[in-house]
């Protein structure tokens, strides 16, 4: 058997059609590295609407013990609009597992970072081990602070979600990031104008959500806000505020 030395494998690399070596090393991020600032975290999402980076250090961004998901949380950002999401968190020394959440639904493994360990979910974490000696300075009770999510004062707004066009289907439910899309948590009361409709408290900001139709999800035929949902299909968008 042949062994692929790394010269024949990065002439495997090159050889596919237009990459040269300067586009393969840009491709390249680094994996998460100490700064003068803090840590600083890469992630390439070119057709992301928005990106965060959770883990054991703000409570997988408020999901831990069945919480919610506060998108408000590290929430990564892309300046120059080249497709590469970015923050940089002064944390503490220790050992730290992580993910990227894309548009708040998609949670991935750092692919720059070949430390992992199994999410007991069918996937991967990523790993991060902050060494004892940073070039920055952190605060001992950041941590504390972040992970009291208890003590957050999140803004709850009532919002009422509405379906046309289904007054024959017999069972009609809303689901979506605010109820971890359980598919029965919010069912929709049928009016007498053949509307269906739901009245959820929602944190203030944006929800991804999903209509389900006698056990078939849908999204808003109502609303033109949609983004991917990794899955083939749309997750309708609202935003609401105050």
């Amino acid at each position: 058997m042949r062994r692929l030395t790394l010269l024949s494998l990065l002439g495997l690399v090159l050889a596919a059609p237009g990459c040269t070596l300067l586009t393969f090393v840009e491709d390249r991020l680094d994996p998460p590295s100490p700064t003068e600032r803090g840590i600083r975290f890469q992630f390439k999402a070119p057709a992301a609407r928005n990106v965060n980076v959770g883990g054991e250090f703000n409570n997988w961004l408020g999901t831990a013990n069945g919480g919610r998901f506060d998108p408000s949380l590290d929430s990564m950002t892309d300046v120059d609009r080249d497709g590469i999401w970015e923050i940089t968190l002064p944390l503490p020394p220790g050992r730290y597992q992580y993910k990227f959440v894309i548009d708040q639904v998609d949670w991935q493994e750092d692919p720059a970072n070949p430390e992992t360990i199994d999410d007991n979910f069918g996937g991967f974490n990523s790993v991060l081990v902050v060494p004892s000696s940073v070039p920055y300075e952190y605060d001992e009770g950041y941590l504390s602070r972040l992970l009291d999510t208890s003590s957050r004062s999140q803004r709850q707004v009532t919002h009422t979600f509405t379906l046309e066009g289904h007054a024959d289907a017999r069972d009609v439910f809303v689901s979506g990031d605010f109820a971890e899309w359980d598919p029965t948590r919010h069912p929709m009361q049928l009016g007498g104008d053949g509307v269906w409709s739901a009245t959820v408290e929602l944190d203030e900001g944006e929800h991804f959500y999903k209509f389900i139709v006698d056990g078939n999800w849908i999204p808003d035929p109502g609303n033109e806000n949609g983004v991917d949902d990794g899955y083939g299909g749309i997750n309708s968008v609202v935003t609401v505020t105050r």
